[in-house]
């Protein structure tokens, strides 16, 4: 499959596996209730800043405790009535929605944070630097967004599942030149090959690295496989994958040992 790099003869067989090896959706992507647009528009007008919003039990579930103190914000919750059908049976009709305090911002909590991942090969300052790419605040409500990146910048979830993959996915992104204004007009058209090659740049970053324990490889796999709908993308999109994590490698990577690959 593809052209392999003289370098890095394995990871033809890592892509590989990646596209077709059956992997698991996991629940990176919904540990957080979706918000509707009026309810994130509510929390806007009453927030200071524009973070990953849950309840308190769903803020308990993620290990993290709401502070003392902190106030909830109101978002429209549905109300339910039961109604008895002709054939006697019970079933929940809306009846409405009211306003419920019960929303608390990532800011609002505290919890036991991990300490930020560097593999001892690799540098993320180095690699920021030599890629010329700065990182930014985190400023959505969605808290199941794991990150995102526009132009030369890219923000990573606080509370992310998997924040060092996910820096290398929007890494990615930046260094396959998906976040040029001119690829963001056709993102829409082509964004299931766009995440495969984020993706897939990604996971050979992570094994290269030795990161394996510092990301969900099944739920990878099934990232990639789920954007692609079937569909095997082409000698092109292959190249890139391999070149785009050859970059990123080699730009955290000090300057000798990039050179001596």
């Amino acid at each position: 499959m593809g052209e392999r790099l003289t370098t890095h003869p394995e990871w033809s067989e890592l892509l590989e596996t990646a596209l077709t090896l059956p992997g698991e959706s996991g629940q990176t992507y919904s540990r957080f209730r979706t918000l509707s647009l009026g309810n994130q528009a509510l929390l806007m007008m009453q927030s200071r800043i524009i973070e990953p919003q849950e309840t308190y039990k769903g803020w308990l579930a993620l290990d993290r405790q709401v502070k003392k103190g902190s106030k909830a914000k109101a978002i429209y919750v549905p109300m339910f009535r039961k109604e008895t059908k002709d054939n006697g049976d019970e079933e929940k009709r809306l009846s409405g929605f009211r306003l419920v305090n019960c929303m608390f911002g990532v800011s609002d909590t505290e919890g036991e944070d991990l300490p930020e991942y560097e593999p001892p090969t690799w540098s993320k300052e180095r690699a920021l630097g030599a890629l010329a790419i700065q990182e930014t605040a985190f400023e959505t409500m969605d808290g199941n967004a794991q990150g995102y990146s526009r132009a030369r910048e890219f923000a990573v979830n606080p509370v992310a599942a998997y924040p060092f993959k996910t820096m290398q996915h929007e890494l990615s992104h930046i260094v396959h030149g998906h976040t040029t204004e001119e690829r963001l007009q056709e993102y829409s058209l082509h964004r299931g090959l766009y995440e495969f090659e984020a993706e897939g740049s990604a996971y050979l970053i992570m094994n290269e690295l030795g990161a394996s324990d510092q990301f969900d490889a099944d739920e990878s796999r099934h990232y990639i496989q789920t954007w692609l709908r079937g569909e095997q993308p082409d000698e092109k999109s292959i190249r890139s994958v391999f070149s785009t994590a050859d970059r990123i490698i080699k730009a955290g990577r000090p300057e000798r040992e990039a050179s001596d690959e």
